[in-house]
């Protein structure tokens, strides 16, 4: 297939076809997504040292599946997290040492399992949402969608909720200095998530538990090789949980009721029918796509799409273009509630499919049946502004909400 770039000349590196920042920057990044897609589906970008960019379903399917040739040990994203400070495993693993931090994973975030943690969420989520609605507005961005994921991750990891603040403060100066390719502070403010993740780790290895107790001391109980998990990799493990549990979930919960707010016979709909949330929130996750993207780096030199792709490139897989991609899904830009089947990519695909999706899940099911039980109606009432890369979604998100009485009675709890 022959591709036409979108800047350059279009020979392959070292002309770049696009600049993701300057996209995001445009307003309407899927404006720029679905141009690639369709005229230059395997483009080159020199920003951040320079990575491919997959734009369709089943390259990032074929890229995402084939952990052989393209791993995950050397780079998770664009720009790149500094090389100094824990490992993010199993993100940041190949097989075999992944499939034994995975399991491990798996076993903590059971749906069953994480179905335990539902009515101590439901009361957070209670918590942070009756002020907004007894006051009619307020900004369900930073107010609401923003406070609850670490929340729900100090609850799966059994750590106190005051922690959550420490991390949020750190976790989002984090994610702001990598976007804005600052590496001095990054990497000051990692060092710091890092010390809190050792501390965990430390804290149970003093003071052991039962292995199905949580993930940590699981981890500690587990063996590669007949040998105890070095603690810096469980440390490491730790902190990918509660950075990539913050932001992108965030970004799901609030996107999600953007979309919500702009579609109000869709409200009217799910307060009939609160069976079809699920649905909702997959179709949601399909348009909104709140992690856009994740890094591979090829091991040998391999062709996709007309362009050869040498052993060491970044290869960057665009969730949020695959989850468009019209091949797969009609009619991409439309929210559709009948669509099946739901197999978009916001969790990723193959053996790095996001361990926590179900926490997630659980996450945007019950901030949608909580926002809609204690509301009529809810509305935008202002100017929405948006994190754009490497995740996406609402970071402002002003809303105006009609209280349904019974729930104003009841304090929230109705």
């Amino acid at each position: 297939m022959q591709t036409i770039p979108l800047m350059g000349d279009g020979g392959g590196r070292p002309g770049a076809d696009w600049d993701p920042l300057e996209a995001v920057g445009s307003g309407d990044p899927h404006a720029t997504y679905r141009r690639l897609r369709t005229c230059c589906p395997v483009a080159w970008s020199d920003r951040w040292g320079g990575f491919w960019t997959l734009t369709r379903y089943r390259d990032i399917v074929r890229v995402a599946g084939d952990a052989r040739t393209f791993i995950s040990s050397v780079q998770n994203l664009v720009p790149p997290s500094p090389r100094s400070g824990l490992a993010r495993k199993p993100l940041a693993s190949d097989p075999p040492e992944h499939a034994v931090f995975r399991r491990v994973l798996n076993r903590h975030f059971d749906p069953d399992r994480v179905t335990r943690l539902e009515p101590a969420f439901r009361a957070v989520v209670r918590r942070f949402l009756t002020p907004l609605v007894r006051r009619g507005e307020g900004d369900a961005g930073r107010e609401f969608a923003a406070r609850l994921p670490l929340r729900a991750v100090c609850l799966w990891l059994d750590v106190p909720e005051d922690d959550a603040e420490w991390i949020q403060a750190r976790s989002n100066r984090y994610v702001e200095a990598l976007a804005a390719d600052d590496r001095e502070r990054a990497a000051a403010l990692s060092a710091e998530l890092d010390g809190y993740a050792h501390r965990l780790v430390e804290a149970r290895r003093r003071q052991r538990r039962p292995a199905g107790a949580d993930a940590v001391s699981g981890l500690l109980a587990a063996r590669i090789r007949g040998r105890p998990i070095p603690p810096e990799w469980i440390a490491g493990c730790v902190r990918m949980v509660i950075v990539a549990g913050d932001r992108s979930t965030a970004n799901g919960i609030a996107g999600c009721l953007e979309h919500l707010a702009r579609r109000p016979e869709v409200q009217d709909l799910l307060r009939r029918r609160p069976d079809l949330i699920p649905a909702a929130v997959e179709e949601t996750l399909r348009l909104t796509s709140p992690s856009q993207v994740l890094v591979r780096t090829a091991t040998r030199e391999v062709e996709i799409g007309g362009r050869t792709i040498a052993a060491g490139d970044a290869v960057a897989m665009l969730f949020s273009a695959g989850n468009r991609d019209p091949e797969v899904f009609p009619d991409p830009d439309r929210f559709l509630l009948d669509r099946r089947p739901a197999r978009h990519l916001a969790f990723g695909h193959g053996i790095h499919k996001c361990a926590a999706a179900p926490l997630a899940r659980l996450e945007l099911r019950v901030v949608v049946e909580e926002v809609l039980a204690g509301t009529r109606r809810f509305e935008l009432a202002g100017e929405v502004t948006y994190n754009r890369w490497p995740e996406f979604g609402p970071c402002q998100l002003p809303l105006r909400f009609e209280v349904d009485p019974g729930w104003r009675e009841t304090g929230g709890t109705g």
